[in-house]
C-alpha cells in the first residue's frame, strides 16, 4: 500500500477597508494528494508490520523483525566488495532489503541476492558508483523506486554508475519507477517471463544497452520506461503486454528492429518517436490504438503494415516523410493514409 502525504492549501479572507470596504472572503480549503516513495517501507509493500522498530545487529547487518518472525535488512556497515545477502540473520529468514540500506555504497562491486529475498526498497541500492553486478535471487517480487539508480550528468548525458550485469533466477512482477534509470553501463536488458509492469522511467537512459528483449507475461509498459537507450538495435515486446505508455522508447535512436507481438492494444503518444534508423515495422492485428506521434520524426521508416486498427490519432507520422502504408482496401489506415496525403498500398 503507497502512502500519501496531503498538503493543505488555504486562503484566508483579508480586511483590507481601505481598498475593499465591506467586502468579506470566506476561507477556502483544498487538499492535494501526492505519492512520496521516501515514506512508503518495505512494510507497506509486503502489507507486514513491523511491532518493535528497534533495530538488531548481526555481523555487518542491521535489521528488524516483522510480526511474523522474518526479517527485513536496513543497513549493512562493512567493506566487502562482493556482497552476498545472507537468506538469514540470527535464525530469522531476510526477506527484504529496506529503503536507502545500501545508499551511496562506494566499495560494493557485485551483490547477490538471496533466494528468501522478496522486496528491495526504495532507494536500497542507489548512487553505489561501483557496483558492477547485481544476481537476484529465485523470489524476488518487487524492485523499488529508483533502487539501483545511477546519478547521473545530465549536461554530458552520462553517469557515474558502473553497472554492466543483471542476472535474473527469478522474476519480479514489478520493477518499479526509475529502478534502474541511467545505468549506462548495461550491455543489455533482458527480461524473463514472469514481470509484469514495468513502471515509468524504469530502464531510461540506460544508453549503451544493445538490445531490450522483454519476456512474455508483460502486461505494461509505463511512460518513458526506456527513453534514450540510444544505442539499442533490437525492441522486442511480447504478446502478453496490453499497453506501451507515453514515450515509453522515445530516442531509441539506432533501432533497427522492432518485434510487436500479436496481442498489444494501445501505442501512446510518441512510443516510438525519433527511432531515427527504423525501416519498417509491422502493427499486429490486435492493436486497437494508435495515438499521436508514435513514429513521429522516425526518419528512415518506409513501410508500416497495419490491420485492424480501429482508431489512429494526428500526426502519427510526421516528419517520416517516405513512409508508405501498407493495409487493407477498406480500412482505418485506408482512411487515415488518405487524409494525410501518405503513399498507400492495399494487401
Amino acid at each position: 500500500m503507497r502512502k500519501r502525504t496531503g498538503i493543505a492549501l488555504v486562503a484566508l479572507a483579508l480586511g483590507i477597508t481601505a481598498l475593499f470596504s465591506g467586502c468579506n472572503m470566506d476561507a477556502i480549503t483544498g487538499e492535494m494528494e501526492s505519492y512520496d516513495p521516501a515514506t512508503e517501507m518495505v512494510a507497506d509493500i509486503m502489507g507486514k508490520t513491523i511491532p518493535d522498530t528497534t533495530r538488531q545487529a548481526c555481523n555487518d547487518y542491521e535489521y528488524m523483525l516483522f510480526e511474523d518472525g522474518t526479517a527485513v535488512i536496513t543497513a549493512y556497515q562493512g567493506t566487502d566488495t562482493v556482497l552476498n545477502i545472507p537468506g538469514e540473520v540470527d535464525g530469522h529468514t531476510v526477506v527484504a532489503l529496506e529503503n536507502k540500506a545500501l545508499y551511496k555504497n562506494e566499495t560494493v562491486q557485485e551483490i547477490v541476492f538471496p533466494d528468501s529475498l522478496e522486496v528491495i526498497g526504495n532507494f536500497a541500492v542507489m548512487y553505489c558508483k561501483n557496483l558492477e553486478k547485481v544476481t537476484f535471487g529465485k523470489n524476488i517480487k518487487n524492485i523499488g523506486v529508483s533502487a539501483f539508480e545511477s546519478l547521473i550528468d545530465n549536461s554530458h548525458s552520462t553517469a557515474n554508475g558502473a553497472l554492466t550485469t543483471i542476472v535474473w533466477n527469478g522474476a519480479p512482477e514489478i520493477i518499479r519507477e526509475k529502478a534502474f534509470y541511467s545505468s549506462d553501463k548495461l550491455t543489455e536488458i533482458c527480461l524473463p517471463d514472469g514481470v509484469k509492469r514495468i513502471e515509468n522511467w524504469a530502464f531510461a537512459k540506460c544508453f549503451h544497452a544493445d538490445k531490450i528483449i522483454l519476456g512474455e507475461g508483460l502486461e505494461y509498459i509505463g511512460d518513458h520506461a526506456f527513453l534514450k537507450c540510444r544505442e539499442a538495435k533490437e525492441i522486442y515486446i511480447p504478446s502478453t503486454c496490453k499497453t506501451v505508455d507515453t514515450s515509453a522508447f522515445y530516442q531509441c535512436r539506432l533501432v533497427e528492429k522492432l518485434t510487436l507481438c500479436e496481442g498489444i492494444e494501445t501505442l501512446r503518444k510518441g512510443a516510438f518517436e525519433e527511432c531515427e534508423v527504423l525501416k519498417n515495422v509491422t502493427i499486429p492485428a490486435s492493436v486497437k490504438t494508435m495515438e499521436p506521434y508514435v513514429f513521429y520524426n522516425c526518419k528512415a521508416l518506409e513501410e508500416c503494415h497495419l490491420s485492424s486498427v480501429e482508431t489512429m490519432e494526428k500526426d502519427i507520422f510526421t516528419g517520416d516523410k517516405a513512409v508508405k502504408i501498407f493495409a487493407p482496401e477498406d480500412s482505418t489506415a485506408k482512411t487515415y493514409a488518405d487524409k494525410n496525403k501518405i503513399r498507400f498500398t492495399a494487401e
